[in-house]
């Protein structure tokens, strides 16, 4: 029953982002293993808002929102072209330009959406605890999905 509640809640703060058309197309583009963009970022968020949901020192709102944006790019980087080569590099403002085309973003999200790929992106450093969390989680759930990809097709 407890875990159903956490669910229930987890909807409502993520059902204004991915109810979005827009939002919907990223279940088309492969992300790590078999996972999309989608369930990527569904999934990132999830387990920010399971861990952090009740930490006051948290701004769970901006969490949350930049959780399911921080990939909010629309293309499949794996396909060879020019605009693809640096795709770690520069998807965090591909993704934040997208987010702010369709929602209102604040500094703190504008800052964990372009800090995600620290240290790769140098100069986007996480700036709060929150990019920090995000930071963290999505090279976690990063190796989750590409290790899951290998034990099924290993």
């Amino acid at each position: 029953m407890r875990e159903t509640n956490v669910i229930l809640d987890f909807v409502q703060y993520v059902k204004p982002i991915v109810s979005l058309e827009e939002y919907k197309k990223l279940k088309k583009y492969i992300h790590h293993g078999r996972y999309s963009i989608y369930h990527h970022s569904l999934h990132i968020a999830y387990i920010c808002f399971k861990k952090h949901r009740n930490d006051k020192n948290i701004n769970l709102d901006s969490l949350i929102k930049a959780a399911l944006l921080h990939d909010f790019f629309l293309y499949d980087w794996h396909k060879k072209n020019n605009r693809n080569a640096l795709h770690g590099f520069t998807h965090p403002k591909e993704a934040l330009l997208n987010a702010k085309k369709y929602f209102k973003i604040n500094k703190m999200e504008e800052n964990i959406i372009l800090s995600h790929m620290w240290p790769l992106t140098l100069f986007s450093f996480p700036k709060t605890k929150e990019a920090w969390i995000i930071c963290f989680y999505d090279k976690m759930g990063t190796l989750y999905e590409v290790i899951k990809k290998r034990k099924r097709n290993g």
